[in-house]
């Protein structure tokens, strides 16, 4: 049985909370007496989606995609007069000039073509990079506040079924994340 990696995720967070709620000692506490087990969920998505840093880089990453599809556009127009200049021009240009000129027109479309494809692949790069810088400085913030706050742990809820919204510390990993700016 093939579970793939979400599956054993999920089923190590079911087995990590499971010894947990059934009182088993977390390490570093085998000697002492039992103590309430607190335990905390974070949706790490709504987090990035929610947080004014997160929409803020959205908003900066989207900006930067626009004005390329904006360079793209105007290119693409220009090729789209090429082609109306060659239909208009062709019953008086020679085949040699009409040769040409078509395959000037096929070179500028096969270079807005690869443009585009660089401009997705390097957009789609930057938007993971920037994803995983937000996510480890969330990390950071959910590890803090773990902390402060008495935590056993801190899972996020992307790996279980169901969350009561007590255990929902999302809002303020989102505000705590806000007022950090980056500093971590």
């Amino acid at each position: 049985m093939n579970m793939g990696f979400l599956g054993w995720r999920a089923a190590g967070a079911a087995a990590v909370a499971g010894l947990l709620l059934f009182g088993w000692a977390l390490p570093g506490q085998a000697g002492q007496a039992a103590q309430t087990i607190r335990i905390g969920v974070v949706d790490m998505q709504q987090v990035l989606n929610q947080s004014e840093r997160g929409k803020a880089t959205k908003q900066k990453l989207d900006q930067d995609r626009d004005a390329r599809q904006k360079e793209l556009d105007a290119r693409q127009q220009e090729v789209m007069k090429m082609q109306a200049d060659l239909e208009k021009q062709a019953p008086v240009l020679s085949e040699q000039a009409k040769r040409e000129k078509g395959e000037a027109l096929q070179r500028k479309v096969r270079d807005i073509r690869r443009l585009a494809e660089d401009a997705n692949r390097d957009f789609e790069k930057r938007l993971g990079e920037t994803e995983a810088d937000l996510t480890r400085e969330i990390v950071k913030v959910v590890q803090e506040y773990g902390k402060d706050q008495g935590y056993s742990i801190v899972l996020e809820r992307s790996m279980l079924p169901y969350v009561s919204p007590a255990a929902d510390v999302t809002p303020e990993i989102i505000k705590r994340f806000d007022g950090s700016n980056g500093k971590k």
